[in-house]
Parts: C-alpha cells; structure tokens; sequence
C-alpha cells in the first residue's frame, strides 16, 4: 500500500479506478501481502515437522481460500457451512479440522466426510459423536488454563469460557474415546485472538506436550492460532521467527520421537493486513465544535471498532500523504481531528473510537465531500462478520494480483434482501 501523486494504491492499483469500476463500499485484498504472510509461517516454524492450517472463519472468500490452499495449508473450519466453503475452495477432506462449539446433532451429520477430524469441544459432544457412530478420526479441544487476546470477548482459553475440554476431563475424554474402540488422534489448544507476544502461547504449548504423553495414538498436536498483527502506528509486528525458534525448542524433540505433526492454525495473521474497505465520504457535519466525517459504510460492513473498540487505521484515499499511513505515520503533520462514522441508524455506528469505545476524533490528512477514505487492515473479521442490519446490502469484494484486478464476490442486489422470505 503506497500513495501516488495522492491517491491511495493497493497493489500497484489506485483506490480511484477499483471504486470506479466496482463502487463503493469495497473490499479490496492484496494477493501479495497474503502471500507474505504465508512466507513468513512456513520460514518460521520450517525446522519443527509441520504443517500449516487456515482458521478460516477470519475470512471465507473462495477465492482466498483457493490462494491459500494451493500454498499448501489446511484448514481449520467451525460449521458446516464453512466445510463446504472449504471443499469450494480446493481444500481435500483430509486437510480439514471441524472444530466444533455446541454443535448440533445436524451439524455432525453434515460433516459429510469421514476422512475430515472432529474436533470435539466437550465430553457430551464426544457422547454425541459416539451416538451417532461417527467413523470421523476424533482431536480434543483442551483448554490449557492460559487465555489471552486483545479484547475479552476473544479470549478462548482460561477461566469463564465457553471453550476447551477442561484439564481434570481430559483423563476422561481419553478413555471414553478409547473404550468405544476409537483412537484420539489430535490434541488441540487455542488462548486466544490477537496474541501479541509469545509467552502464553508457549506456555500453553507446554501444558499440550505434557498432556500428550498420556496419548498412544497421537498424530497431531494443534497448537491453535491467535498471532496478532499491529492496527495502531504504534504496534510492532509479532515475533513469529522468535515463536518459531522457541516453539521448536521446546516441542521438536518431542514431536520427531513420536512421529507427530505440528500444526498452527492462524487466521489474522495471514489475511487482515492484506483487507482494505475502501469507503466514500457522503457527509460533513459539525457538532459541538467537532467535525464529523459521514461514510456509506458502516458497522455492518466492519464491526470490529464497535464490537471490539478495535482500532482500524483511516486515510484518505483520494488526497492523501505516506504520512498518513500507520508504518510511517506523522500524526503532527495531519489535520485537524475528525470523527468518522456510518451511515447506520444506530449511534454506535462510529469507528473512531477511545479505549471505553466513546467518539474520539482522528486526525487525518484533509477530507472533502466525494473523497475516498481507506480503512486499513480490514481482511481478518471485516467481510466475515458483515450483516444485513438497516436492511443494508453486502459489499463487493475485489483481489488485486499481480496488477491486475478482479471481482470474487459481486455486490448484493436489493432482490438478496428478500430471498427466501414470503
């Protein structure tokens, strides 16, 4: 992402000529940053017997999924629905875990093949998989007693989650597998979103070597995903050379013994600094000595800065500077501070946010009426959570490779709206 004479560039295209031939609000993904960040896992974690996964809930696209799978990952998946994205998407029923969270009796019965792992999430799905008499090979989800994540609500490990068979039931869940005459062949822990330094994901790893011992029949151990990325100019890149010296250190020697394969499954980091939603401004207004920015996008488009308080970096795509991007950011060389929000009935609608989730202006480079503006890092948890509040349409979603430009997923029609209904 760099500016030219202004104007925004995603991939060597401008932010101008994507909104005119797609229109506004879009997603636009950078091949190239995707295929850095799949780069930098497998370099990583090359010395450890290893093989990569997608946790593909950050985003489902077909199209990215297909980039990533022919870059040799597999994929972590937590519904039905996403397996059949999945199967779209090139990957083998052989490269995908299901990863369950109080599935139903219909959701195991859509699994659909018997070659794809369940990952169970508590004894009573395991009951369940065993009343079904499902032939699929069976991971237990552990939870490790480590949580961590950048907002609470992504904490997936720990005290007073919904998440992970408990340490004292992990005994238990082995030998029920094992006496119905089915093997464990998986252990699996994931602590959380976001993570940004290496300490609990390795404690977590520790407690996952120590269980596995307990565990003849082992292929696996999942380590979970959670890498975080920066969003603020601030933020520094994690660590993933670091985790993946110290993961193998603690973990190769092991794994080489007993002929187990490490699997990491991050989602974030592989697709959210590749994902921009490109926006036009629609409204200028000015509120107790405040100027506020008006956009046609909103939190249902990306609801991270209201769901989460997260931060997404803003530019103007269509008068902007380098300074005004997070690497280099020059906060004393931008205007005056804006507050920017949607166009949503709903006074949440804001994504210029302070740490309690109150409007706080952003200083940006100037902004007019028809400008573009750039929310940056936007590929991980943006098109994926989107929703059809207001009765607002979906956007498109467009990938930039190698200079050129395409459309993976058309942008909804008011007829999408009414589908179904009668």
């Amino acid at each position: 992402m760099e500016f030219v004479s202004g104007v925004l560039h995603i991939g060597n295209v401008s932010a101008a000529e994507i909104a005119s031939r797609f229109g506004t609000p879009v997603y636009v993904y950078d091949a190239a940053v995707i295929e850095r960040q799949i780069a930098n896992v497998k370099r990583a974690f090359a010395d450890l017997p290893f093989r990569p996964f997608y946790a593909m809930k950050a985003n489902s696209n077909i199209s990215l999924l297909r980039l990533i799978n022919e870059n040799g990952f597999g994929c972590d998946a937590v519904s039905p629905g996403e397996i059949v994205l999945a199967r779209h998407g090139g990957f083998e029923p052989d490269d995908i875990w299901f990863t369950c969270s109080n599935v139903s009796d219909d959701d195991l019965r859509e699994i659909g093949d018997e070659r794809i792992v369940i990952n169970v999430n508590s004894m009573s799905e395991i009951d369940r998989c065993l009343a079904l008499d499902l032939p699929n090979p069976i991971a237990l989800r552990v939870n490790p007693d480590i949580g961590a994540g950048h907002h609470h609500d992504v904490v997936t490990a720990g005290e007073g989650v919904k998440f992970g068979i408990d340490l004292a039931e992990v005994e238990s869940a082995r030998i029920v597998v094992e006496d119905s005459g089915r093997k464990v062949v998986g252990l699996h822990a994931h602590i959380g979103s976001g993570v940004d330094t290496i300490a609990p994901l390795l404690e977590s790893a520790r407690r996952l070597l120590e269980l596995s011992t307990s565990f003849s029949h082992l292929r696996w151990i999942n380590f979970g995903g959670g890498i975080g990325v920066p969003y603020r100019p601030e933020e520094k890149e994690f660590p993933i050379d670091e985790y993946g010296r110290e993961l193998t250190r603690i973990a190769g020697k092991l794994m080489r013994a007993r002929d187990l394969t490490a699997i990491l499954e991050p989602g974030r980091y592989i697709v959210a600094q590749s994902g921009t939603l490109v926006a036009r401004v629609t409204a200028k207004r000015v509120s107790s000595g405040v100027e506020w920015i008006g956009c046609d996008t909103g939190f249902n488009h990306l609801v991270r800065p209201s769901k989460y308080g997260a931060y997404h970096h803003i530019v103007n795509a269509s008068r902007g500077s380098g300074e005004s991007l997070r690497e280099g950011f020059r906060e004393d060389r931008m205007a005056q501070g804006v507050i920017v929000s949607g166009n949503l009935c709903e006074s949440s609608d804001v994504f210029t946010r302070d740490n309690n989730g109150s409007p706080l202006p952003r200083r940006l480079d100037p902004v007019a009426l028809s400008d573009l503006i750039a929310f940056c890092d936007a590929g991980a948890y943006g098109f994926s959570m989107a929703s059809h509040y207001n009765a607002r349409l979906l956007p498109a979603e467009v990938m930039v490779q190698n200079g050129q430009t395409r459309q993976i997923r058309s942008r909804q029609k008011y007829d999408d709206l009414i589908r179904g209904m009668e």
